[in-house]
């Protein structure tokens, strides 16, 4: 061998990737378990006005920089807002379904005559406005008795709650205030008018003073605005040529302060497909324990190998049927089938192209990566390169955009003995990814990815009380069965003489059964069903 090429194959030696090898999966000598994420409060958002305004406010309609001056007043620093000023934060309140956020604004209000300082928060959907008026003074003019709060989920026609709050608030809003709103996002399919199980409610100084049973369901952009009222007759210009009273912004902040479970025991959703194509669901409805049927209906799919998943594709709290059918080539059809209208019509059709990812041989499964309210869909590959990969396409855009690509922490699996489900384990919002081994040394044992790490790290390895079980005949999926925010492992035994649901509990490490049932169903056992996923 030449000395040149004998001295390229040393440099290619050194040169060449080395793959560390990953361990086996199994449960730790001392297995893991992980507690609920902090409640908080956590600061997500705050501006004292020490840095440029314009690096998070744009201006709003006719306002701009004439109209407001940075500077240091009554030994602060704040922004003085001018009659006409009118200010949208850049960024919106973090839209995360579930989550609880105080919203607050030191402020000294002007009171002459007239004037009409507010702070206030909306979204950018015109249709469901979702503005939080947190608080509106008119000075000296008796409006209002002095001070409106409200909340209007449309506009047009104006629909909302408000609310004259003169007496409850004080005397002197020349003076420091805080003003603040706490409210808890919904789903994003749910409708605007609905009620809230959370309430937003009204502050001043720390002391309630009002609330409504209303709740945004898009993210919300906080505002900051002076207006000068005048007659019909003199409007909109009357205030244009005004340069005083101002309105004096010290601080703004956003915090998040809890969560709320947003979920209710998840449908149990067994498809049959039939050798010539198509489909007939068949869904059990979790307030009856499984005992009864919510839903049976054939399902307009065309042709066979459909693989399916059940999830809440449109943020309406139903459970939808993501369909997805692998032609070759890296590519998927993708088809959602909305749970509000029985399955009898489509959310979604998409073609889904993954050239890295084996679609015939992945498992597919529906889960909220990004906590928006809205399922993706996940692609599992149990053996990608050695390493179990996992890609999540975002629902928002039809399934075009990956919201994560990864080799996760965890080895390839045998698909012979592993089911995948996903689920928010720590309550954060987020579903993570249940990795379930059936047989592990005579018991079933769960492996939870934490999605916020992006399936880097285990959020719980763990023995549960279920004894190891045949994967030929049982299925696993979660649902939060005690409305904790905590998804529980079901463990669906589809060989007895009916479909039976074995609920462990995550909150106790899956060492509790909080649910064993017989359900309304017969055996589920050949393989031309699908249950649960």
């Amino acid at each position: 061998m030449p000395s040149w090429l004998r001295e390229m194959l040393v440099m290619l030696q050194f040169l060449s990737p080395t793959t560390t090898p990953v361990p086996d999966l199994v449960v730790p000598e001392t297995p893991l378990v992980s507690a609920t994420t902090s409640a908080g409060p956590v600061e997500v958002y705050n501006d004292g006005f020490d840095q440029p305004y314009a690096e998070r406010w744009a201006h709003v309609s006719s306002s701009n920089a004439d109209r407001i001056t940075q500077t240091t007043y009554d030994g602060r620093t704040v922004l003085e807002m001018r009659p006409e000023a009118h200010l949208q934060s850049l960024s919106p309140v973090p839209f995360e379904v579930g989550t609880t956020y105080r919203v607050s604004a030191t402020l000294q209000m002007p009171k002459e005559t007239g004037v009409h300082p507010a702070f206030w928060l909306r979204t950018d959907d015109t249709q469901r406005v979702g503005e939080i008026d947190v608080v509106e003074s008119w000075g000296g003019k008796p409006r209002c008795e002095r001070v409106l709060a409200a909340y209007y989920w449309r506009y047009s026609p104006p629909l909302g709650d408000k609310a004259c709050l003169g007496d409850k608030y004080p005397e002197d809003m020349t003076e420091w205030h805080e003003y603040a709103v706490e409210f808890t996002y919904m789903g994003p399919g749910q409708d605007a008018a609905a009620e809230s199980p959370v309430p937003t409610r009204f502050f001043v100084d720390g002391v309630e003073t009002w609330s409504t049973n209303h709740a945004p369901v898009a993210p919300e952009h906080m505002r900051l605005q002076v207006k000068r009222n005048c007659p019909d007759e003199e409007q909109p210009s009357c205030g244009e040529t005004s340069t005083s009273p101002s309105m004096y912004v010290d601080q703004v902040r956003v915090e998040k302060i809890g969560r709320q479970s947003t979920g209710t025991p998840a449908d149990l959703v067994a498809i049959r497909e039939p050798a010539t194509g198509g489909g007939e669901a068949h869904v059990l409805d979790p307030a009856s324990a499984y005992a009864t049927y919510s839903n049976r209906t054939l399902l307009p799919l065309e042709g066979p190998d459909w693989r399916f998943a059940t999830g809440d594709f449109d943020g309406d709290r139903m459970t939808d049927v993501f369909a997805a059918l692998p032609s070759g080539g890296g590519t998927a059809q993708v088809k959602v089938l909305d749970g509000s209208d029985y399955l009898h019509s489509f959310l979604s059709h998409a073609t889904v192209v993954q050239r890295d990812t084996r679609l015939g041989k992945a498992r597919f499964a529906a889960g909220d990566y990004d906590g928006n309210g809205r399922d993706d869909l996940w692609v599992v590959d149990l053996d990608d390169d050695g390493r179990l990969g996992v890609s999540v396409l975002d629902s928002s855009t039809g399934f075009q955009t990956e919201l994560v690509d990864a080799a996760t922490a965890a080895p390839a699996l045998d698909p012979d003995r592993w089911q995948v489900a996903t689920g928010d384990y720590d309550f954060d919002g987020r579903d993570d990814l249940y990795l379930v081994d059936l047989q592990s040394d005579g018991r079933t044992a769960v492996h939870v990815l934490d999605a916020e790490t992006g399936l880097t790290t285990f959020l719980a390895q763990t023995f549960t009380s279920a004894p190891a079980v045949d994967p030929t005949s049982w299925s696993v999926s979660t649902a939060d069965h005690n409305g904790d925010g905590r998804d529980d492992l079901m463990m669906v035994n589809r060989a007895g003489t009916t479909t039976e649901v074995h609920a462990l509990d995550a909150a106790t490490g899956f060492s509790t059964y909080l649910l064993q049932t017989a359900t309304a169903m017969g055996p589920t056992n050949d393989d031309t069903w699908t249950v649960g996923g």
